[in-house]
């Protein structure tokens, strides 16, 4: 059952985080929450929720180092973790490979992949313990086939972190734990708000389910299916949420 875990949430006040953070709060799970600068979306649900002494949430740069072990090891000290779900992002920016700089793909490293790794160091020995744990990274659909042009240092950044996750689930399932990655397409988000209409309206006719961009709530749906015991042969997958727009 979700509702006698602990989940630690990254990027939780985010579009898709938040999605998630929402539906395990509904299955009255124990979350501890991590966001950056904007909790707004965070402190509302704690205030209309009536399991909010069920929530946790800390202010933390998933990016300095010390800072995050400082947290993670005073969140772990309090109740060790049963499920990880790493969900931060960066604002998409349109930047072509002449004009992007070791620094931009640097930045995304340490965001998607470092903070990850860190945090599962952490968590993982509690888990080898139990012989139990789930741990969950948000991708992208666009780490599968062709890439679009202009987000290389976000899209190099997402398959440094499908690399990490492959070789965890690897190495770590003899011990019970399960890791996988969801890559959701384009997802109405304020991620996707800076894209010009023409384009979206291009992108959407390319999508078999009704030429429209996954609601957060759908990805939210699977990763919730990938917390539970349902999913508990489920290791080392990269399951696409692109509403047909990737077969294969």
């Amino acid at each position: 059952m979700i509702a006698d875990k602990h989940i630690l949430i990254t990027g939780a006040n985010g579009g898709i985080g938040f999605a998630v953070t929402k539906l395990l709060a509904k299955q009255k799970a124990k979350l501890t929450l991590l966001y950056h600068e904007n909790n707004q979306n965070i402190e509302k649900l704690m205030n209309e929720s009536s399991k909010s002494h069920n929530i946790a949430i800390e202010k933390v740069d998933l990016t300095n180092t010390t800072e995050l072990d400082k947290i993670i090891t005073s969140i772990v000290e309090k109740h060790p973790i049963d499920i990880f779900i790493h969900s931060p992002a960066y604002p998409v920016e349109d930047k072509r490979i002449m004009k992007t700089t070791w620094d931009n793909f640097q930045k995304q490293f340490d965001l998607q992949t470092k903070s990850f790794f860190q945090i599962s160091k952490s968590i993982i020995p509690y888990m080898k313990s139990k012989k139990s744990g789930k741990i969950i990274s948000i991708l992208s659909s666009y780490v599968v086939g062709k890439p679009p042009i202009g987000i290389v240092d976000y899209l190099v950044g997402k398959y440094s972190l499908l690399g990490l996750t492959k070789c965890m689930a690897a190495e770590l399932g003899s011990f019970g734990i399960r890791v996988n990655s969801v890559s959701p397409s384009m997802v109405n988000t304020p991620l996707t708000d800076p894209l010009h209409k023409t384009i979206k309206e291009v992108m959407k006719s390319q999508i078999p389910i009704e030429n429209r961009f996954a609601e957060p709530s759908e990805v939210a749906e699977v990763v919730l299916f990938l917390c539970t015991e349902g999913a508990n042969y489920i290791t080392g997958e990269n399951i696409l949420i692109t509403g047909g727009y990737s077969m294969r």
